[in-house]
């Protein structure tokens, strides 16, 4: 598929780390920042990340807010106007899609590590494996549940680009959770690559922090 085509089926305005998506009055801006000094590297299961990240928002937490989070990870209050949550498979898609893209670096260089090839862009790792929340489960609002490939998601579609070197799809019963990243930006893989049927893998993992109104 063609990254035009690709990229107009996609939500390319996500929030990474330190990126914001304002939205006001029906119009909506994004910001996208790279810092070296933000990249954290510590490392626990995907439901731990799911969970903690979520609880940014919960009293006491790096938000400054005082929400209470359901065991389905939404907000009690139905909107608080912040939204952070692990990112989605569909999300670490959309910001690789877009490294390919007019607007990034299309040079197809395996060894690119941000979006724009340089600082300014933002950083993707490709020297350690990192979680996205998405795989083999149910749908939900923080998971993106797959039967096959998603338009955006930069995976089957986008097999091999960027000289990406692993493309194992997820299956029942394998790690339910897609790992990105090793071996190229549009890299693929599942806990399966290493021990059969293994979940207890830790591995990074990123928050998205999306900001607007009725979130």
């Amino acid at each position: 598929m063609k990254v035009k085509q690709i990229l107009k089926k996609s939500a390319i305005i996500i929030a990474i780390s330190l990126i914001a998506v304002m939205l006001n009055t029906g119009k909506s801006s994004a910001a996208l920042q790279a810092n070296q000094n933000t990249q954290y590297t510590k490392v626990d299961l995907l439901p731990n990340w799911q969970k903690n990240i979520r609880n940014m928002e919960a009293t006491g937490g790096a938000m400054g807010l005082s929400e209470t989070i359901n065991p389905d990870l939404t907000s009690s209050s139905g909107s608080n106007n912040i939204d952070v949550h692990a990112m989605k498979t569909t999300e670490y898609g959309a910001i690789a899609i877009l490294s390919a893209s007019s607007y990034g670096n299309p040079s197809n260089d395996q060894a690119i590590t941000t979006t724009t090839g340089n600082n300014t862009g933002v950083i993707l790792n490709t020297s350690a494996w990192e979680f996205t929340s998405g795989g083999i489960g149910t749908q939900s609002k923080y998971f993106d549940a797959y039967g096959s490939a998603k338009s955006g998601d930069a995976l089957n579609d986008c097999k091999g680009w960027h000289g990406a070197s692993a493309s194992t799809w997820v299956s029942s019963g394998d790690g339910p959770f897609f790992l990105r990243g090793v071996g190229g930006i549009f890299s693929y893989t599942n806990t399966n690559y290493w021990n059969h049927r293994r979940t207890d893998f830790s591995f990074t993992c990123r928050g998205v922090a999306v900001c607007g109104a009725g979130l």
